[in-house]
Order: structure tokens, then C-alpha cells, then sequence
């Protein structure tokens, strides 16, 4: 049996996530460096000079333990966001707050609007908990269920939101969260909202809860530096709360999760607010142009997004998802297919939002593909 025809039967064995490079490169055949990976939703602007060079300069700090209350990350993190440090929790990527949420607060029963990131359903199910989905229907572009959710939550412990929804680009307003909370409040139902994504939104305070993070007692907040900041190798994420729920949290995870690189490179990503705007400005021109360009190929139906990336319906072409990531694949390039994500199927999926040169190597390839 050829390479070829391994993969291709071998292709709805979905991964979890995008970015994996080494499997990729076991697959087709290419060096991990030389892929272009649309597969994994990261800053296409790469990390900002000042923080390979803060990284550089420390490197000495790995013959030393880091530290574990990342008291220097906190700071510049209180005042990037706009709160206390008692109220923040910083982890080896949002990842492992998600799960330590989930077996630390011991939720059984839990909401989740889908299809959207699945580690929130994973971290609850392994903690012994029940997940139960909304599903948001492609017909109307995936949009927010509020009304389905609120009738939903009596009985729920917890209410997982990605805000920006990953993988639909989605957006839930202020208004709406601000009802959610209100009727939680009343049920006694803790809301988690990812924000993840929302450096990349434009007028992001229209959507952002962080003035209520760590005031609110049913809100948790989970943000990243890993996207923004264009570092997954790395690894940061932060959870905004109460500082009562900051201290449980924090006496229960490994003290050294966060290494001194990524406490290093947030400190100095942080300080960089004209990266981060130039970042926001390209992909929202950038986001534009892949989706007039995608909506102009034969059998691709692109939803709008808000975030750096797009979800897309390939069912008007001939291909499944799986077969479509491997057309691709073979060429060097790298997409998301979103078959394992509650709620969707072999017929979507998931494209980075990358610099205008990548772009337009990605609609060539589609276009010799589709025909």
C-alpha cells in the first residue's frame, strides 16, 4: 500500500485539534517547518520581535524554577485587562484551566451551546460530570441560541460560552451574556465564558465581559496569550474570577505549570499594544478577502466570523472533509477538519485567517482542487 493510499484511508481518523505539525509531516511527508498551517488558529503576524528577544535574554532562566505566583505576568496582566492580580489565575494554556475548573468545582450537570471547543465537554465528562448541547443551527449561521439556553439552564451547574465561538467565528453580544448571567445568578449557575479569540474582534468591548470578571460570583473569564501573542509552544491562559474561587483554584494545580519563557514572553507581549491593533486591523482585512474570495469558489459556503479564522461548508463540492484535508495536505497546506466537533460533520471545515501571501497560496490550491 502506497503513502498515498494509507492516508486516504485512513482519513476519517480525525485529530483532536489543528496544529499538529509531527503527524502532519509523518502523513505527507514534509518537514514540520515547512508547512502552511491554516489548521491552527494563531496570529499570522508571528510572535512581535521584542518578545523573541525578551525570550533570548532569558534564556538563563531555565537552570531555575519559575515563578509559581507569576507575580511579573500578573502585574502587566492586571493592567492590560483591567483588574486586580487577586482575581487571576495563569495557566499552561487556557487548556488547563478548563479542566481544572472542571475537577476542581465537580460540575454534574453542564450546558454547552455547540458546535464549539471540545475541551470543555472532555474536562467535564472525565471529572464524572454530564454534558448536555444546545445545537446552533447552520441554516441561521450558527447563531447564539439565547432563548434555547435560558430555558435550559435550571437544573445546570455550569454554562460553558466561546465568545468568539470556536469553530463558527460567532459572537454573543454584551446584552445577551448580561441576561445569561442574570438568569444564572437566579439558578445558581456558574458561566464560563471563553475569550480566547476576542484580541482579534473588532470594538471588542461591545462583546467582552472582563469589566465583570472577578465581580460577578457566577462568572468565570478565560483569556489567552497563546493566539494574541502567536506563542502555542509556549503555552499561556488566564482565568478571571472572584478572589475567594482564584485561591481554591490556585491550591489545587501543579505551582510550576506556567514556565519562566511564557511568564517572560507575556510580560513583554503585553507592553506591545501596536502589535496587538496592527494584528486586529490585518486580520479583519485579511478575514474579508478570504471570505469574498472562498464564497467564490465552486461548492464552498463560508459563514461570516468575527475572530481569525472561518468556518466553511464544503458539502456542494465532491469532497468530505477528510478528503479535502488530504488534497491539501499533499500540497504542503494545512486546513481543520471539523468532523469531531459536536454538532457538525464531514462536511465542514476550518480555515486560519494568515497574511495575504498564504492566503492566496491556499485559494490557489482550492481552486486547483475544486476544478
Amino acid at each position: 500500500m502506497s503513502v498515498d493510499d494509507k492516508i486516504e484511508g485512513d482519513y476519517r481518523s480525525v485529530p483532536p485539534h489543528g496544529g499538529n505539525l509531527v503527524r502532519a509531516a509523518m502523513d505527507y511527508g514534509f518537514s514540520p517547518r515547512d508547512f502552511l498551517d491554516f489548521s491552527a488558529n494563531i496570529n499570522p503576524l508571528g510572535p512581535c520581535p521584542s518578545v523573541l528577544e525578551a525570550i533570548k535574554a532569558n534564556l538563563w532562566q531555565i537552570c531555575h524554577y519559575p515563578d509559581p505566583d507569576c507575580r511579573e505576568l500578573k502585574s502587566a496582566l492586571a493592567g492590560h485587562l483591567g483588574v486586580d492580580t487577586r482575581c487571576l489565575l495563569v495557566g499552561n494554556g487556557a487548556s488547563e484551566l478548563i479542566y481544572l475548573l472542571a475537577r476542581v468545582l465537580s460540575f454534574r450537570r453542564v450546558l454547552i451551546p455547540a458546535p464549539t471547543f471540545s475541551e470543555y465537554a472532555l474536562a467535564v465528562k472525565i471529572a464524572g460530570g454530564e454534558v448536555s448541547y444546545v445545537f446552533m443551527d447552520p441554516f441561521w449561521g450558527f447563531a447564539f441560541p439565547l432563548q434555547e439556553v435560558l430555558r435550559r439552564l435550571p437544573g445546570v451547574d455550569a454554562l460553558f460560552l466561546c465568545n468568539p465561538n470556536n469553530p463558527t467565528g460567532g459572537l454573543i453580544s454584551r446584552r445577551e451574556l448580561e441576561v445569561l448571567l442574570e438568569a444564572a445568578a437566579g439558578q445558581k449557575t456558574m458561566v464560563i465564558v471563553d475569550e480566547a479569540f476576542m484580541d482579534f474582534v473588532t470594538e471588542p468591548q461591545n462583546y467582552t465581559l472582563l469589566s465583570l470578571a472577578g465581580r460577578h460570583p457566577h462568572l468565570i473569564l478565560l483569556y489567552s496569550l497563546t493566539k494574541i501573542l502567536a506563542i502555542p509552544g509556549l503555552r499561556l491562559g488566564v482565568l478571571v474570577a472572584q478572589p475567594s474561587l482564584v485561591q481554591v483554584l490556585s491550591r489545587s494545580r501543579d505551582p510550576w505549570s506556567v514556565n519562566a519563557l511564557a511568564q517572560v514572553a507575556g510580560v513583554a507581549g503585553l507592553q506591545e499594544k501596536e502589535y496587538i491593533e496592527a494584528t486586529r486591523e490585518m486580520v479583519a482585512r485579511e478575514r474579508e478577502f478570504l471570505f469574498r474570495e472562498l464564497s467564490s469558489l465552486p461548492g464552498l459556503r463560508p459563514f461570516p466570523g468575527a475572530a481569525n479564522f472561518l468556518l466553511v461548508d464544503i458539502t456542494g463540492t465532491k469532497y468530505a472533509a477528510g478528503e479535502l484535508v488530504c488534497q491539501l495536505g499533499r500540497r504542503g497546506i494545512l486546513v481543520r477538519n471539523c468532523a469531531n466537533f459536536p454538532g457538525l460533520s464531514e462536511g465542514y471545515i476550518r480555515l486560519a485567517v494568515k497574511r495575504r501571501e498564504e492566503n492566496l497560496r491556499l485559494l490557489e490550491a482550492l481552486r486547483e482542487i475544486l476544478g
